[in-house]
């Protein structure tokens, strides 16, 4: 088979090796417009976990850039003047052209066909120069085939909320670090790790409205670095901040992380009198935001999860199928966790009242990847004493379980019943029913038992069926539920009070949703 890969990242260079070490008699080229030396970024960062992949998948090449890593186990985060430290985390990281120099050492030593400096303005003539019988894209995130070939892939592409800029710096961090910075205008954020014996990567990330109060917009590469080294100085130890994308211009610097999905991997074209199947790959195919360092993971996964496939022996259609079919799923899970981790930096604003024990817990569970149990494993001795700390002292129990106190009122527990609209009051008065509704829900354990939504006029109810209080009759039924609830249980109850606005004088659900009372309607205010 002839196997050429545009593109000569770690998707297409991985792969090409591996189809090559596979079946040596495949003829496999690898295209690539930068020279062999070329990079822009510092670092990349892998989990133990896609190391063992990559172990079970290629050992040689594994042995390679397990050398070369540097590993770490522990996370610190800095925060308000404050820090916290955690471990068992297991990230190794290497500089992003030692990988890619390791990837096409190894890839000349099979007997890969690797060209440089060869922008591929047209896939098909190239396609056909080779004799190709499977293109791999892997042309990057910008990919220039998956551009083309839109109306098959379907891109959808969101530009997130948030500016970052790659960096690098000579101070060397013993933890993957979270630096966060509060400036006039909002919140920066630092992701800092060594991924060499003396360098490490710098990415300072902020919201958009931020970067353009400070007027990073308007500034030229030399006075933004100078600015994110003076915000950033108590954790730089006097050492610069470096940038290698000296072939960018002002702002441009600064980007927004485009999450990429598409709806279709695989693509088929005819060449030369033949189909010829043109296959998405790493960032041409999906992106994960680097705050949760997947990116070059997915990438080689993908090269590891298709050249398993062409191990089956299978017809390369179905190869294709089984290939797409399953790893867009695993994808998926990826990049769920990396929206979560993305949504999370956007709007540290949110978090910023917390302290920075509850703050690092946050942070260390918001792909929602990480559980509760999951940390224990990791660092048993730190969440023992954040137990602790959340428990004010006391002994520790689960977080769901601990008390929660605003402003007079304390919670036993963290756990509350939502409101649950059930349409069954009478001229607004609840009934019977809901004395044993939500009697029930409060001698189930829940802190806090809310009520349905409640009007406190008569023509601001949604429907004949919903609550009321703003009469003697309502107050007293109220009053007999709510003394039930404490006289039998240690549980607060809430109300939602609510005005139904346009949606209002309309008849109960079970009647037709949003539907018109056929009479005594009622005058409605929006």
């Amino acid at each position: 088979m002839n196997i050429l890969c545009i593109g000569g990242g770690p998707a297409g260079l991985y792969f090409a090796l591996l189809m090559k070490q596979q079946n040596p008699t495949h003829r496999v080229t690898v295209v690539e417009r930068n020279r062999p030396f070329d990079t822009f970024g510092w670092g990349v960062v892998l989990s133990d976990q896609t190391l063992e992949n990559l172990r079970a998948a290629d050992a040689p090449t594994a042995a390679l850039i397990g050398d070369a890593f540097n590993h770490w186990d522990d996370i610190e985060v800095f925060f308000k003047g404050r820090s916290v430290r955690s471990t068992g985390h297991g990230f190794c990281g290497i500089g992003r052209k030692r990988l890619l120099n390791i990837l096409q050492d190894r890839c000349l030593a099979l007997g890969v066909e690797l060209v440089f400096e060869t922008d591929v303005a047209d896939d098909q003539a190239l396609a056909a120069q080779y004799g190709a019988d499977l293109v791999i894209a892997s042309d990057g995130l910008n990919s220039r085939i998956r551009t083309r070939y839109a109306h098959v892939y379907q891109p959808d592409i969101d530009l997130r909320q948030c500016r970052f800029v790659w960096l690098g710096t000579k101070k060397k961090f013993d933890a993957f670090t979270f630096a966060f910075e509060q400036t006039e205008h909002g919140w920066f954020q630092a992701h800092a790790y060594q991924f060499d014996a003396d360098t490490s990567t710098f990415i300072v990330e902020t919201p958009e409205a931020v970067w353009k109060a400070h007027g990073l917009d308007q500034m030229e590469q030399p006075e933004a670095i100078a600015f994110c080294e003076k915000l950033f100085a108590k954790y730089l130890d006097g050492n610069a901040l470096i940038s290698n994308a000296t072939h960018l211009r002002g702002s441009a610097n600064w980007i927004r992380f485009p999450r990429v999905i598409c709806n279709t991997w695989v693509h088929r074209e005819t060449m030369g009198g033949k189909r010829v199947p043109i296959v998405l790959m790493g960032d041409a195919a999906h992106t994960a935001h680097f705050s949760i360092g997947s990116g070059t993971k997915l990438a080689l996964e993908d090269a590891i999860d298709l050249a398993n496939e062409f191990a089956t022996g299978l017809p390369m259609d179905e190869v294709l199928t089984h290939y797409e079919a399953r790893r867009s799923v695993e994808v998926l899970k990826i990049q769920n966790a990396a929206r979560n981790s993305t949504e999370w930096f956007e709007n540290v604003a949110r978090y910023a009242g917390m302290p920075v024990e509850q703050f690092t817990y946050s942070l260390l569970t918001r792909s929602q990847r990480i559980s509760h149990e999951n940390l224990r494993l990791r660092d048993a001795a730190w969440l023992e004493g954040y137990e602790a700390w959340l428990a004010g002292g006391k002994a520790a129990v689960p977080p769901m379980l601990t008390p929660f106190t605003l402003r007079g009122v304390t919670l036993k527990n963290r756990i509350v019943v939502s409101p649950m609209a059930t349409y069954s009051a009478v001229e607004g008065v609840p009934q019977d029913f809901h004395l044993v509704h939500l009697g029930a829900r409060a001698l189930g354990g829940a802190a806090l038992v809310m009520v349905e939504m409640t009007s406190p006029t008569p023509e601001g109810r949604i429907s004949p069926g919903c609550t009321g209080l703003w009469n003697d009759a309502q107050q007293a039924a109220f009053t007999r539920i709510v003394q039930f609830v404490h006289a039998s249980s240690s549980a607060r109850i809430g109300m939602q009070l609510g005005h139904s606005g346009p949606k209002g004088s309309t008849r109960v659900g079970w009647e037709g949703t949003d539907e018109p009372l056929e009479a005594g309607n009622w005058p409605l205010l929006a």
